[in-house]
């Protein structure tokens, strides 16, 4: 039956509470996932350099320009370190008027153009080299040793989540050949992780249950994830779930872990479940627990734009109303319904505001804390051999202008409360002290932040599912996201309070809502070029340059009143009905 339906994929995503604490043997499955991932990450790095040596020795020409290629990435390296230092010496991030940051950035760019040279020469040597190696060779040596790496001998982790594993590294390792900014990284053990499942029924090959086999246990014998009961006395379900966490095929090699389901959205009737993963995600200095459900849902209809009941425009941006914030303003084409603002409510605004507070009293507190003992520590070096080296070395070597964390001294203070011995104890009681008095404020830190990413989340989705039901096409505008974001090496014109307010909005989360429910009920979405918007009269069409940021304004052509935002959502719509319009044409002239 499954097959004769266009099936379109989704992820459903619910929190677990954990029966018990979960078994020591658990947590060494999800070490065990890492230590794969990092085999999996050298042994790419091993074959890059295999591949750079059979290149090297087939081609002189080759060898000599990668020589060249690695001394410039060197020079440009210590061009962006003296940039850097700059920049602390000079106070300042602001390069206009900074001679001295001028002349450095000059010098970067200057790499920067002679690296991209190389590059260009780099290309066809690399060509050339290549007919001369044995590709075949190389390619299957490497193919050898992943699957040695992944095999439930050698990674001693279930099969299913090895599989996974292989495919999360196969997408990251393409990746990484199409963008050359992208590097596969080795990862630290921080305890998280995932617990890999396959749904199956009993007797055949293919992946999917129905929702129902899946609630009432009903397909393989002895199914790694299944409900075992509901209860229903709540306002929102609760699912007991039954879980294999570690172990194979012998019954007497399964740890088994049980958890509570927040069952808050209902799963699809007509849906089947492909696989399923148990996430474990550290919170603070806490994990909590999700199950992820892979889902095929008969898709929808195609669009049909001719079904259409207009369009809507909504101009997203987030500005600071008097006591909550502002994240979009909806425009439609029918004149007999208003436009409206979607403002986040105040109880959100007030809730993310105290979280900021508290992280920067708490990011204050660590760097008093990292001005008294690093010289402290410093004076008291550890052993190269020691468990500890690398982390003692980034808190008592860190340069002079970089502070301490919250983070790294809340491990800090939960290392020496383990192994109070390893300094004097002047050391030890300073930290004991400062964790004493900030240990409950990072917990309920993380406890807020989590909560109120939540309930945002939740208004979002409800926000995007009024605008999907008017049966409306959506127009966005096409934006890029990350030029609201301040990078190492980006300068932005947001203030520290305006990038607060950003992360409040959250403007990707919002746009990702509307488009998720848009796509979930077939309902048109395009994204057109936002040039203009806010400064165009939608009544005449006139181009007012001189507008800057002003909430209010009045077209000096024909002195209509305009509301900014109003006003470029009813662009944004008029944009809609032009492409309707277009879609309509071509299908009239196709059908002629």
């Amino acid at each position: 039956m499954w097959c004769e339906i266009n099936m379109a994929t989704r992820v459903y995503k619910y929190g677990l509470i954990p029966i018990g604490y979960p078994a020591k043997e658990t947590i060494d499955e999800l070490f065990k996932a890492n230590v794969l991932w990092n085999n999996l990450v050298a042994l790419h790095r091993k074959n890059r350099e295999d591949w750079d040596d059979a290149r090297r020795a087939a081609s002189v020409l080759y060898s000599d320009k990668i020589d060249d290629l690695e001394k410039k990435e060197e020079d440009l390296d210590a061009a962006w370190k003296a940039f850097q230092q700059a920049r602390m010496d000079e106070g300042t991030r602001d390069e206009t008027n900074n001679k001295r940051l001028k002349s450095e950035r000059a010098s970067i760019n200057r790499l920067d153009t002679e690296k991209a040279e190389i590059y260009k020469e780099l290309k066809p040597l690399r060509k050339e080299a290549d007919k001369e190696i044995d590709k075949k060779q190389l390619n299957d040596a490497y193919r050898t040793k992943v699957n040695e790496a992944v095999s439930v001998r050698n990674s001693g982790i279930y099969s299913a989540t090895a599989g996974q594993i292989l495919e999360n590294f196969k997408t990251a390792r393409d990746r990484s050949f199409k963008e050359s900014a992208t590097t596969l990284r080795f990862h630290r053990f921080d305890g998280t992780g995932y617990y890999q499942f396959r749904c199956r029924r009993k007797g055949t090959n293919v992946d999917g249950i129905s929702i129902d086999d899946f609630m009432s246990r009903n397909f393989e014998a002895n199914p790694r994830c299944a409900v075992q009961s509901i209860d229903n006395s709540k306002k929102k379900p609760r699912i007991r779930i039954d879980a294999v966490l570690v172990g194979g095929q012998s019954k007497a090699s399964k740890i088994h872990q049980e958890f509570d389901l927040i069952y808050h959205r209902p799963l699809p009737i007509d849906a089947q479940i492909q696989n399923g993963k148990i996430l474990r995600t550290r919170v603070g200095d806490k994990f909590k627990y999700d199950l992820v459900l892979t889902l095929k849902i008969p898709d929808k209809e195609p669009i049909s734009y001719n079904n259409l009941k207009g369009t809507i425009g909504i101009d997203i941006g987030f500005r600071r109303s008097v006591n909550s914030l502002l994240i979009g303003t909806v425009m439609s084409s029918d004149v007999t319904e208003e436009a409206y603002e979607i403002i986040v409510p105040p109880k959100i605004v007030e809730a993310f505001e105290h979280v900021i507070d508290l992280k920067s009293e708490l990011d204050d507190a660590a760097t008093d804390l990292g001005r008294i003992i690093t010289p402290l520590m410093k004076a008291h070096p550890l052993d190269e051999d020691h468990s500890k080296y690398k982390m003692w070395r980034s808190l008592a070597l860190r340069p002079a202008h970089v502070t301490l964390s919250f983070e790294q001294a809340y491990k800090l203070a939960i290392w020496l409360k383990h192994e109070p011995d390893t300094f004097p104890e002047e050391i030890t009681k300073k930290v004991h002290t400062w964790w004493r008095s900030y240990s409950r404020k990072y917990r309920e830190l993380h406890n807020r932040r989590r909560n109120q990413l939540t309930h945002r989340k939740h208004f979002y989705r409800e926000e995007a599912a009024k605008i999907v039901a008017l049966n409306k096409l959506i127009v966005l505008e096409e934006i890029n996201l990350t030029d609201f974001a301040e990078t190492k090496e980006k300068n932005t014109k947001l203030s520290k309070k305006a990038r607060a307010q950003r992360f409040m909005a959250s403007l990707s989360e919002f746009r990702d809502a509307i488009k998720n429910a848009a796509q979930r009920d077939g309902i048109g979405i395009i994204d057109v070029n936002p040039a203009y918007t806010s400064k165009t009269c939608s009544e005449c069409g006139n181009l007012n340059k001189d507008l800057r940021s002003e909430k209010q304004w009045s077209c000096p052509a024909c002195g209509v009143v305009h509301d900014r935002d109003e006003n470029a959502a009813n662009n944004l719509q008029k944009m809609g009905q032009t492409y309707l319009e277009s879609l309509k044409k071509e299908t009239s002239e196709v059908i002629e």
